[in-house]
């Protein structure tokens, strides 16, 4: 769904899915080979290439993305989803001392709906997520909002769409950083196709949206916006390259805004559409979807087939495809975690 702008097939502008029969039970999330020991666990990331977070248990056929945990990696969320990002479901884990408990559908989830983009809170209390489902009646909504729901002891509350956020268009990608949430919208009067945006959180509601300025609205479309642990690494996929994929682009604060994004090299980005960044809860390892391989798109029942699996890499390569903009003098090596420096909305006055 975060991708969905780009998937002909998928109809973004009107997502509404013929309701299904009945509510099926949790599907268990397609295991290749059992994981070493009867464990699963989650990849850590390569000097040099991208790995598969979960390629003996968590990858499967169809598309995964938007993975999140909680800063413990006690709990964990992603999106599944049919070809062009149809039929999305968000699944959950727990993980105990052994590692990762079987995901399933989070059980809050309707057929008759689609849930997407999830993203936990780092104390794994709240899910923010992307749905059609509706505020009254059992028909879909015309357009996806945000919603959010609370996690406690592995159960969720009853979802609750976010008002302020919601609009004509699409809602996609929501995370909350320093008391803003940021997201990606297509909502009309904005500054392109597909921009990102963000509201203050203002006691249990959010302040109007406003969107992002420079580097960050520049391309037709763009989102997934993430921010590293102390605000200084801002990581989000764009269409800006020329390429008809999306590909994943990172700036660095600077002294007084950002600076220019620039658009990270392989292992990170490849053929195929890079998008759903995430960055760990320290800060070393940066996870994302991809769709890069095709090796077995003759064979739908494969991992590899050309749909969507969860990478990760050494937070140290996006530094690294930074360094030209550091030795301009542009990078801070320390940033202090103020919302009132986080990213200004377009007008402030900010243009790195």
């Amino acid at each position: 769904m975060a991708l969905c702008v780009l998937a002909p097939a998928c109809t973004p502008m009107n997502p509404a899915e013929p309701a299904a029969a009945s509510l099926k039970p949790p599907v268990s999330v397609r295991t290749p080979g059992a994981a070493l020991g009867g464990e699963r666990q989650l990849a850590s990331p390569q000097a040099d290439a991208a790995r598969l977070l979960g390629a003996d248990w968590l990858s499967g056929p169809r598309n995964d993305y938007n993975l999140s945990t909680d800063s413990g990696q006690h709990a964990m969320v992603f999106a599944r989803s049919a070809a062009n990002f149809k039929d999305s479901r968000i699944w959950f884990a727990r993980r105990d001392g052994s590692g990762w408990g079987e995901a399933a559908e989070a059980s809050f989830a309707d057929p008759r709906y689609r849930d997407s983009d999830p993203w936990l809170t780092p104390d794994g209390r709240t899910l923010y997520f992307v749905s059609n489902r509706p505020l009254s009646g059992e028909a879909p909504s015309a357009s996806l909002d945000v919603w959010r729901v609370g996690l406690e002891d592995g159960r969720f509350g009853v979802p609750e769409r976010l008002d302020a956020l919601a609009s004509d268009g699409e809602e996609l990608g929501p995370e909350l950083h320093d008391g803003w949430l940021y997201f990606n919208s297509s909502r009309k009067g904005g500054p392109v196709k597909l921009a990102i945006y963000r509201a203050r959180v203002n006691g249990g509601g959010f302040d109007a949206p406003q969107p992002l300025g420079a580097p960050f609205n520049d391309g037709t479309i763009q989102g997934d916006f993430t921010l590293s642990p102390d605000g200084g690494l801002a990581v989000f996929w764009s269409q800006r390259s020329g390429s008809p994929d999306a590909d994943l682009f990172a700036a660095c604060r600077t002294d007084d805004g950002w600076s220019a994004a620039v658009r990270l090299p392989p292992p990170i980005n490849a053929a195929g559409m890079d998008f759903t960044p995430s960055l760990t809860a320290d800060g070393k390892e940066l996870r994302f979807a991809s769709m890069r391989t095709s090796a077995h798109a003759d064979d739908a029942a494969q991992v590899l087939n050309g749909q969507a699996n969860i990478y990760v890499v050494p937070t140290a390569l996006v530094t690294q495809a930074l360094a030209g903009e550091r030795s301009k003098g542009g990078c801070s090596p320390t940033v202090a975690r103020e919302s009132s420096a986080a990213v200004r909305p377009i007008g402030a006055g900010d243009r790195s």
